[in-house]
């Protein structure tokens, strides 16, 4: 009995000193979500094929579609688009007039870490900084929305 007792005292008194693992969690340590590197590196272009109250569609500039789908209010000056580069630079490619889009260097940080929605900001001036949703990203389509 007493052997009994002596084992779960030192069994109690291991466990307290055992240290615990810290909270590595995105939320807690800014470490940017699995889905980064889906997002990261990648110029997404919006394929308008999402219909006027969805959330818009993009899909990777190198996207072969296999039955292109009905487009949704698809502008004459090209789309919309945009690429995170890891280091927090990137492109924002916006509808440009005449012969296609423009393309506008930003910088880019999240609004909280290890959240979803990203403050850009056009580095050559030529926009408004913007805040854009990542919704969902996989390997061949993201769904964003760009905030007020």
């Amino acid at each position: 009995m007493r052997t009994l007792l002596l084992t779960i005292l030192a069994t109690g008194l291991l466990a307290a000193c055992t240290p615990t693992a810290p909270d590595v969690s995105p939320e807690k340590t800014g470490t940017p979500p699995a889905d980064d590197a889906r997002l990261f590196g990648r110029t997404w272009l919006n394929s308008h094929e999402a219909r006027p109250n969805e959330t818009p569609t993009y899909r990777p500039e190198s996207y072969t579609w296999a039955t292109p789908p009905q487009r949704y209010n698809m502008p004459t000056e090209g789309g919309d688009g945009f690429r995170f580069d890891a280091d927090g630079k990137g492109v924002y490619i916006a509808p440009g007039i005449g012969p296609g889009p423009t393309t506008h260097p930003i910088t880019w940080q999240r609004a909280e870490p290890g959240k979803s929605v990203f403050r850009l900001h056009v580095t050559d001036n030529s926009r408004p900084d913007m805040q854009v949703e990542i919704v969902s990203v996989d390997a061949d389509r993201l769904t964003a929305r760009y905030l007020p």
